[in-house]
């Protein structure tokens, strides 16, 4: 709504005529308020006849404003009260409106939820419509007597007339300030509808894990009647006829036990792209004065954290409970089935009590097993009856609280038996519902860093590859040789390529997690030029443009001054591959960073500038200047293709001519190498540097040259201390740290807390340090660490 410019025809309307018109669309909202009967009727009355008499104050307002012009005094009596007297009342009105609108909006969703009864709803309207109606009536009242005693009594308006001439005219002000309460109903509906939407979606997240806990109970009430007549069928087993149809009831209970899929991957791939859903919203949740009180959640986050602490490991419980039980289970079958066919062979009618005790024993096993996961069913369905809520964010605790400690050592899938292995764990198949699942009891630190240390070892034996390795390592070390393209991001570079050599301002930021391939992709564009026109800008490198000479320092703006003295009858292209180097005592990351976007946006015509930087600190930037902005294109590697990842690995594998098992003497299928290889792909979010690399964990080299593929942990587990993640976090962010850095910024607590974390560090060859001395994160944990801050949200 903004301030209206009245027509011609409009200011020849008088003041007394606009009054009449505005009372009586006062009185025609208070009616109508009135024979609304439902909390609904009331909402979309309030949402649409709200705006109209707001409109209708402010338009009237408006024309009393132009006709009076802004230095006249005031001397009319409408004109004193559209502008000074019935302003504050009508503003008291109008937020009463909008808290009973806000209320009737809260009602409304949580009655979706089944959290507030329709007698509770319809109490509430009941009260809301009174209160309202009652209060709009009084100010009517008010104005309606107001405006009569100053139309029959002079000396009233004189004197009230005298009261304000010294005073600037409000009516601007308030508006402003109608114009920001209209807006506010505007905002809580959008809310509404978005809220009415994550709701939907809340109910789909639970009706997808409470089928999971039914598929487990129906397939445990299956297998439990099978064995049933498995039992029946060995108790009234008399002659050698009896044996086939019993044999068959075996075969049977068998084949269902190797078929079932106990951890069903589509239906949790259904509940990922579920909760992938789910967005952040900026939710009104109370008011103060003129203002929304605002309560900003990412649903999709909570969401995440809640179901992976509250909800999936008892899911998992449930999970491991079965496979256990079946894996028994099938194995005392199959051996029963193996004497009831020497039997038939035989054509001998032994006595098969042992078989029965045996069977009996394990039925009887399952049958508790169910009755004691009935705790685990009922502990799910309560929580997300009472607890998995999106109007949750109503009440005053934090929303979806999960404890601060929730990152607990990854559940595996290990027990023995004929049911057959599943290539991904819970942990790995719920990748978007929570990054790591945990445990109901969580380890020690002390535990947590044992495990921490066995993971440590395997990667520092790793650390210098054989020569099968080495072909998986990334391409500084193994050169252009096992290249795969990746189209997506190879055609937008091309594409941009062409629009700057045309004479366009181009500039490009290739952005992305550790691994997932930015300098691969930045080398992919420098082969678009000329060598000659290529150059890296590298601190202590040295720079050559058109003959001129440059010995880099750490001064980038330095450096692009040069390039732009430097340039006349060439067109440079700058590869910037390692951002976070360009700072020094002297010269801040930032301040070079800004030089940067300063010659980006005077320059990107005569010289294309690419860029690589991590997620993390392209979003660091942005908090303190438009890094992002600066640039034209922004180009993302975090996510390749399956394709691309299979093909990459293929083509590493194939170069060394060496057969991969999966057990000793038991050669993988291609079928079973591109399920290994999709299993690492989930789990690592499609980061085509980061499955090579746990494609390096998952193998090992044996005596005959031959490869044998483990399911090893390839996840470093979350052991470290808050001070610990945060030297880190400096590390990653940043490329590198120093000591005195590190002491800079925790003064206080450097030598307690500070200085003996980043030893620990050391030692335990999480950190290195680089030629220079400097604090580095070693390679073969970068991807891991980072991961890690993510899901503690220290990084972004």
């Amino acid at each position: 709504m903004n301030e209206n410019n009245p027509s011609t025809q409009e200011l020849e309307v008088t003041e007394g005529e606009l009054m009449v018109s505005v009372l009586k669309e006062f009185q025609e909202f208070n009616a109508g308020v009135a024979v609304q009967n439902s909390a609904d009727e009331l909402y979309s009355y309030l949402l649409a006849h709200s705006s109209h008499l707001l409109e209708a104050y402010c338009k009237a307002g408006d024309i009393c404003l132009a006709k009076s012009g802004k230095n006249v005094e005031v001397n009319d009596p409408d004109h004193y009260l559209f502008h000074f007297s019935y302003p504050d009342r009508f503003k008291t009105i109008i937020l009463l409106v909008r808290d009973i609108f806000l209320q009737l909006s809260i009602a409304k969703l949580r009655s979706l939820e089944n959290l507030a009864s329709a007698e509770k709803v319809s109490n509430h309207f009941e009260e809301s419509k009174a209160l309202l109606h009652t209060e709009t009536e009084k100010t009517l009242n008010y104005f309606k007597v107001e405006r009569k005693s100053l139309f029959e009594k002079p000396e009233v308006l004189k004197r009230k007339i005298e009261a304000v001439k010294h005073y600037s005219n409000p009516w601007r002000t308030y508006h402003s300030q109608f114009q920001t309460i209209l807006g506010q109903f505007k905002d809580i509906d959008l809310t509404h509808t978005k809220l009415e939407q994550s709701i939907a979606q809340f109910k789909l997240i639970s009706e997808m894990v409470l089928q999971m806990r039914t598929d487990v109970q129906r397939t445990s009430g299956l297998f439990a009647s099978k064995v049933d007549l498995c039992l029946q069928g060995l108790e009234k087993i008399s002659e050698v006829e009896q044996l086939n149809d019993t044999i068959k009831l075996f075969d049977d209970l068998i084949a269902s036990g190797i078929s079932q899929n106990i951890r069903p991957e589509t239906t949790i791939r259904d509940l990922e792209a579920a909760v992938d859903k789910l967005s952040s919203l900026s939710v009104p949740v109370g008011t103060s004065d003129g203002y929304l009180i605002l309560k900003k959640i990412d649903f999709k986050k909570s969401a995440e954290k809640w179901l992976d602490y509250e909800i999936l490991p008892y899911l998992s419980d449930l999970w491991d409970g079965q496979e256990a039980n079946f894996s028994h289970l099938l194995n005392v079958a199959s051996q029963i089935k193996t004497s009831l066919q020497v039997a038939k062979k035989t054509q001998r009618i032994n006595s098969f009590h042992g078989e029965l005790s045996s069977l009996k024993s394990i039925n009887n096993e399952q049958k508790n097993t169910i009755l004691q996961s009935e705790e685990a069913v009922t502990y799910i369905e309560k929580e997300l009856a009472q607890k998995f809520k999106v109007t949750a964010i109503y009440a005053d605790s934090e929303y979806l609280k999960v404890p601060l400690q929730t990152n607990f050592s990854l559940l595996s899938s290990t027990k023995s038996g004929n049911i057959r292995q599943f290539s991904a764990r819970l942990a790995q198949l719920f990748k978007n519902v929570g990054k790591q699942v945990k445990e109901v009891k969580e380890k020690s630190p002390h535990q947590k860093l044992e495990i921490a240390l066995e993971i440590l070892e395997t990667r520092t034996e790793k650390e210098i590859p054989d020569h099968y390795h080495s072909l998986f390592l990334n391409k500084n070390f193994i050169g252009d040789l096992f290249l795969v393209k990746r189209t997506v991001q190879e055609e937008a570079l091309e594409k941009t390529i062409t629009y700057w050599k045309k004479g366009q301002s181009r500039s490009i930021a290739v952005v992305g997690d550790p691994l997932s391939g930015k300098s691969t992709l930045l080398e992919f564009a420098t082969h678009q030029f000329k060598s000659n026109d290529v150059h890296y800008l590298v601190p202590g490198n040295e720079i050559s443009i058109e003959g001129r000479k440059l010995k880099m320092g750490r001064n980038l703006e330095e450096v692009l001054s040069f390039i732009r003295r430097s340039i006349s009858n060439s067109k440079p292209i700058l590869v910037l591959d390692d951002l976070h180097l360009w700072r020094d005592s002297d010269r801040s990351l930032l301040m070079n960073v800004t030089s940067l976007v300063d010659f980006m946006s005077l320059s990107s015509s005569k010289a294309f500038v690419i860029v690589a930087i991590t997620n993390s600190l392209r979003m660091h930037l942005d908090t303190r200047i438009p890094f992002s902005q600066g640039f034209t294109n922004i180009l993302n590697t975090n996510t390749s293709t399956s394709d691309e990842i299979y093909r990459a690995l293929m083509l590493r594998h194939g170069a060394s001519h060496r057969t991969l098992y999966e057990k000793e003497g038991k050669e993988m299928s291609d079928e079973q190498v591109r399920k290994k290889i999709g299993w690492l792909t989930k789990k690592f979010d499609y980061n085509i540097g980061a499955v090579l690399q746990a494609w390096i964990f998952c193998t090992d080299v044996q005596e005959d040259s031959s490869i044998l593929f483990s399911e090893k942990e390839t996840h470093l587990n979350d052991f470290l201390s808050n001070t610990e993640l945060l030297i880190l976090k400096n590390c990653l962010l940043f490329g590198y740290s120093s000591d005195l850095e590190i002491k800079n910024l925790f003064t206080d607590r450097y030598e307690s807390e500070y200085k003996p974390a980043i030893r620990k560090l050391l030692n335990i060859s999480i950190l290195d340090r680089d030629p220079n001395g400097y604090l580095i994160v070693r390679n073969t944990v970068r991807q891991d660490l980072y991961s890690i801050l993510k899901y503690r949200e220290l990084l972004a």
